[in-house]
């Protein structure tokens, strides 16, 4: 459940009770609370109020997504702050998602949009008439299909998983009126200047995660929040703009990272129009990056922690090695565990010599039990199986962590593979 704030114009400060309006300070959207719920385990019990600490389910909520804050829509000043919103890793991996027929297109799409309202970390587009589904991961969208099956019972079904590559901001100097869009309204002609600077980030500028990594600011250096529908503000139709431009590269149709965008002062826009403000500043953003030419290609990368048996670690090295990999670090002991030096023999009946005469012989049987751990970065797109590869070179007994490690600029051969991948070459 949100966090709700203490209201004073209540009896019992702090309580939430049903009917309450409430105030989603993230949208700037007043919320109606239908049903309160306590949860007992499995079970779900109805209430009429929710008291200060508990943790609860409301039920009517239109706006509200995870991450959002609600607060009484009485409360005084002091008491309406707004929390850190969360800001999940940019998603790696995406995939089709494809209905059986026609009259399951809307359920989908229904499905897809309330699923991404509870996970923020699920983000859903449209890319040449197909919708796409990016997660943090191949299990995350394992848990994404079957949440979609089993919760909202909709007929689809998954494509082929392939990784989110990036592209970033070409080094050719655009032409001097890039900012300013032609176009024709209604049978007359209209043209807009917006007021954008594009660069790309320095090296030592951190993005924001909000943006995938890219960032956009205003004239006076303060951060723009990505679009939200619920608001109806310029600087709201400039940022929805922008968002569309950076989605899709038009080199590659890869998203964009690595953009500064600095918004100036849209009181020089000749036009208050949200559709004509919108487009005009996905159309600049887009012919910007068009100019620029196709910049770099950037491949997502992951952590990895291994450990095996001794006798497995040439096949998991060399493995690594030859699937773009470069080992870090190679150490013993299990993950979690390098201060423990292989597997206690106490308690461990092994076999006399004379009972299994091909068995192995001592030293081997200390080499099998030995564990060793290898931490390596590798591309994400050669371990997407990574795990049952290593279950076949350590006969079952390996095991291994797979954490982001952001995305790194591939060289030109690598680039012209992931262009012939994607279709680009």
């Amino acid at each position: 459940m949100p966090p709700i704030s203490k209201d004073r114009s209540h009896t019992k400060t702090g309580t939430l009770t049903r009917q309450v309006s409430l105030l989603n300070k993230n949208r700037n959207q007043k919320e109606k609370v239908g049903k309160l719920m306590l949860l007992y385990a499995s079970e779900a019990k109805e209430v009429e109020t929710l008291p200060f600490g508990s943790v609860g389910v409301i039920l009517g909520l239109k706006y509200t997504r995870t991450g959002d804050t609600l607060v009484s829509a009485g409360a005084a000043e002091p008491f309406q702050s707004t929390l850190r919103e969360i800001s999940p890793p940019p998603a790696v991996v995406s995939t089709a998602v494809i209905p059986h027929s026609h009259s399951d297109l809307q359920p989908v799409q229904d499905a897809l949009h309330a699923l991404s309202r509870t996970d923020p970390s699920v983000r859903v587009d449209v890319q040449e008439g197909q919708t796409l589904v990016h997660g943090l991961g191949s299990l995350h969208l394992e848990i994404v299909e079957g949440r979609l099956k089993d919760t909202w019972r909709v007929n689809f079904e998954f494509g082929k998983r392939f990784v989110s590559y990036r592209e970033g901001l070409g080094f050719s100097e655009p032409s001097d009126d890039w900012m300013l869009w032609r176009a024709e309204v209604n049978g007359k002609p209209i043209s807009v200047k917006v007021p954008l600077k594009i660069r790309a980030m320095e090296e030592e500028e951190e993005g924001d995660r909000a943006w995938d990594n890219n960032v956009v600011i205003d004239h006076k250096g303060r951060g723009v929040p990505p679009p939200d529908p619920t608001k109806g503000s310029q600087i709201n139709y400039i940022a929805e703009g922008i968002l569309n431009a950076i989605c899709a590269s038009p080199h590659s149709s890869l998203p964009l990272t690595g953009l500064h965008i600095t918004v100036g002062d849209l009181s020089v826009l000749n036009t208050r129009v949200p559709s004509i403000v919108t487009g005009a500043a996905a159309s600049v953003t887009r012919r910007r990056v068009k100019e620029a030419g196709m910049g770099p290609i950037l491949e997502p990368f992951v952590n990895l922690k291994i450990s095996m048996s001794e006798s497995s670690l040439g096949k998991v090295v060399k493995d690594i090695t030859e699937h773009g990999g470069e080992i870090l670090d190679m150490g013993e002991g299990s993950l979690g565990q390098d201060d423990h030096l292989g597997y206690p023999e106490d308690g461990v009946y092994m076999p006399p010599a004379w009972l299994s005469p091909s068995g192995r012989t001592d030293s081997s049987r200390k080499q099998s039990l030995t564990k060793r751990s290898v931490h390596a970065v590798a591309p994400l797109s050669q371990f997407l199986d990574y795990s049952n590869r290593l279950r076949a070179m350590s006969e079952g007994h390996g095991n291994f962590e797979m954490t982001p490690a952001g995305f790194r600029q591939v060289g030109e051969a690598r680039k012209m593979e992931i262009l012939r991948e994607i279709g680009r070459a």
